[in-house]
């Protein structure tokens, strides 16, 4: 009998430790789970908080950009508040920086686009393309190849637009396959996704072109370049206006730059330069429409990179794109 009980007691007691056990298991469990999503829930806080302090960096950048471009009627340059990174300032829980790039301080890539009403201007914008890919030391096969196979993503058929071009085909073929967007760039970043378009190429880009939302039109102001941007000078004037040249007429500029295209179009280097080239430098101007933002955020443990392009008209500033990251 007593055998029997100590047997049922046995059994009970492993019973019971059993059960206590499993509770301290899925206690454990539950413990662990709460807290990932008390992490989770922090994240998305801090996160949030850093996507609000980044639409605020935008909306003080409007009000500048508004005030500072309609007090100059359109014209901009560098000695304007708008043009020096300020930053980083101290908010509670973080700290925020900007800076601000004048995107006509850098070559549009979408112009590129085919233009069926005015070839011409796609021949000219190749050709300033290919003196700027050439003035970053990439040798003339590389220019030639890089401008094509850019034309070809751009444009809306299938078809080659040269001999070096890259279509369908060309990329249906690589290991993980993808077509030709065919459309315009939102961001200059797409250009990995052009053939001959290696990271280090993009890299060596970078300084010296854009691609503006929605916009084919290729507007440089003279007003904003800086100095090391001088090869943009000399790709607009297809070569004409050596590098040289180019830093010397853009370090002998007015301190707050020109005050029309009228008065940048009679100085000397740039009517030599037209004489040369037969034609109108129209691309050069000193008023700008668009700007892209750099906003470098930290908030508690969240560190965020993001980027807005905005676009001024008629007095009034707009956001045309938003990305976050690299």
């Amino acid at each position: 009998m007593r055998t029997k009980v100590s047997r049922n007691n046995g059994a009970a007691l492993i019973t019971v430790m059993l059960v206590i056990a499993l509770v301290s298991v899925i206690a454990v469990n539950l413990g662990s789970k709460l807290q990932m999503q008390i992490t989770r829930m922090g994240n998305l806080q801090q996160a949030e908080q850093s996507y609000w302090m980044w639409l605020s960096a935008e909306d003080v950048l409007k009000e500048a950009l508004k005030r500072e471009l309609n007090e100059n009627d359109g014209v901009a340059n560098n000695q304007q508040g708008w043009a020096s990174r300020t930053g980083p300032f101290p908010v509670e829980g973080g700290q925020i920086a900007a800076r601000v790039r004048d995107l006509s301080s850098c070559f549009n890539v979408n112009s590129l686009v085919t233009d069926d009403e005015d070839p011409g201007t796609l021949e000219r914008r190749k050709r300033q393309y290919k003196a700027l890919l050439q003035s970053v030391e990439l040798d003339e096969y590389q220019a030639e190849s890089l401008t094509d196979s850019l034309v070809d993503w751009l444009d809306e058929d299938t078809q080659l637009s040269g001999s070096n071009g890259a279509e369908d085909p060309d990329y249906q073929g690589l290991p993980k396959p993808y077509l030709a967007a065919n459309s315009l760039l939102l961001d200059i970043s797409e250009l990995r996704m052009v053939r001959g378009y290696s990271q280090e190429i993009v890299r060596k880009l970078r300084p010296y072109v854009c691609a503006i939302p929605h916009e084919t039109a290729l507007a440089i102001n003279v007003n904003t370049l800086k100095e090391e941007q001088a090869v943009l000078l000399t790709a607009l004037t297809e070569g004409k206006m050596s590098f040289q040249d180019a830093q010397s007429f853009l370090a002998n500029r007015p301190e707050a730059g020109y005050e029309s295209n009228d008065e940048v179009n009679e100085l000397e280097a740039i009517s030599t330069v037209k004489a040369e080239l037969n034609a109108e430098l129209s691309e050069l101007d000193v008023e700008s429409e668009y700007f892209q933002l750099t906003a470098y955020i930290q908030w508690g443990d969240v560190e965020m990179k993001a980027r807005s392009v905005l676009h001024v008209s008629n007095g009034e500033v707009t956001t045309l794109y938003r990305a976050m990251g690299e």
